[in-house]
């Protein structure tokens, strides 16, 4: 029997099998609003976008009359959304001749897909791990310090518990350097079970304080701004713009003072419990989601600032006060990795399919929403054929950014 040369449905179909297997970022969120793009075969691009609602959390009242009064009419209940664009087009390009194309698909993946494969992956798993720390508004840990115990992830699995997310379905990309520290300073508390010890001993990755840990090569990198004793100008600052003074430190016009994605902390400013409103114990960490650049008005942040009341459930316990200092996390232009822990609705994305173009032969093919589309052109002097693989996705959206913290280090 001759060899089969290979078809373009035949590369497809293990391209995408292999990112799925490869790329543990994008099987560990959301990828089903692949489908509310339309059903349309071959009809994405660049640019298109979809709504992904955010159900409410409807307010709770006590006693026999409707709605805490029996004249009152129910608090509006409405859907919030955050817009997911289909804005990401990475490939990976192949040149091989017609011999090569005549191997079977076992040693063409060992020898030209998998490589490939692995640099795809590589890239996408970088951009989605650093778009999803940007997004998120918790952090634990010491800056500049391993996380290699148990308490800081610990402490991680119980911000997603103080912010109600399921515990299933939680994982922990953490570093290279946190996977070896773990590896040594657990190894002989694990010691009368070798189901335990197994977790970390000889750099394995596995299951603790409920989330499944993944290694990671590429984790982000936070680089806090310069700036430091900046106060709270005014009171009564409300939503999601804080007023400050930054007049104190580096007097540069429109210098980044705070960067996006630096947390910090108000004294006085507690978190609320999501359902109830009622006051925690815990300071509310802030979220920069704008860099801040000296002389605006002020500056960006997630959650907004809330009050509770009789038809709202807030986000802190009282306003911050004139002359509030920010207390940032690490030190002024100082950086630290950034570990992510989070539940797998925190966030979302989609990895749509591309057309193949005219005059091109090309499949694309869908493994667990996820898609990736081969498509090749030929050089018939240099009998050689040009091959691309591409996926086309939406950089992630945080949908409950609370189900979501970072573990600094």
């Amino acid at each position: 029997m001759g060899t089969q040369a290979l078809t373009h449905q035949m590369i497809a179909r293990e391209s995408a099998k292999m990112l799925v297997e490869k790329n543990n970022v994008v099987t560990s969120i959301n990828t089903t609003r692949s489908k509310e793009f339309g059903e349309e075969i071959n009809g994405y691009k660049k640019g298109d976008t979809v709504k992904i609602m955010v159900p409410p959390m409807p307010v709770s009242f006590s006693g026999a009359n409707f709605a805490g009064d029996r004249f009152a009419n129910a608090p509006s209940v409405s859907e919030t959304y955050v817009n997911l664009v289909v804005d990401q087009q990475y490939h990976v390009p192949l040149t091989f001749t017609a011999k090569e194309k005549k191997l079977d698909l076992t040693d063409f993946s060992k020898r030209f897909l998998s490589p490939a494969m692995n640099s795809l992956s590589s890239k996408v798993n970088a951009y989605l791990l650093k778009s999803m720390y940007l997004q998120t508004p918790n952090v634990v840990g010491t800056w500049g310090t391993i996380p290699g115990t148990r308490p800081p992830w610990r402490a991680a699995a119980s911000v997603l518990d103080n912010h109600l997310a399921p515990e299933a379905d939680r994982c922990a990309h953490f570093s290279t350097d946190a996977n070896d520290a773990l590896a040594e300073t657990n190894v002989t508390l694990f010691h009368t079970s070798d189901e335990i010890r197994g977790e970390f001993s000889k750099n394995a990755v596995g299951m603790f304080a409920g989330l499944e840990f993944y290694k990671q090569l590429a984790l982000p990198t936070h680089t806090n701004g310069p700036g430091s004793g900046l106060v709270v100008a005014g009171t009564g600052n409300q939503g999601a713009t804080l007023a400050i003074d930054d007049t104190k430190g580096d007097t540069r016009t429109a210098l980044v003072v705070l960067s996006k994605g630096t947390i910090f902390t108000l004294a006085g400013v507690f978190e609320t419990h999501p359902i109830t409103g009622e006051a925690t114990t815990r300071l509310r960490q802030f979220l920069v989601t704008t860099d801040y650049r000296r002389g605006e008005y002020g500056v960006t942040i997630y959650p907004s600032i809330v009050l509770t009341s009789a038809t709202t459930i807030g986000t802190v316990t009282a306003l911050p006060k004139d002359r509030t200092a920010l207390t940032i996390v690490g030190a002024p232009s100082t950086a630290a990795v950034q570990n992510l822990v989070y539940h797998e609705d925190a966030f979302a994305t989609a990895f749509v399919p591309l057309p193949v173009l005219a005059n091109c032969d090309g499949y694309t093919a869908t493994v667990k929403g996820i898609s990736v589309r081969v498509m090749s052109f030929g050089d018939g002097k240099a009998d050689v054929e040009h091959t691309r693989i591409d996926v086309l996705f939406g950089t992630p959206v945080a949908v409950r950014p609370d189900h979501a913290c970072r573990v600094t280090q």
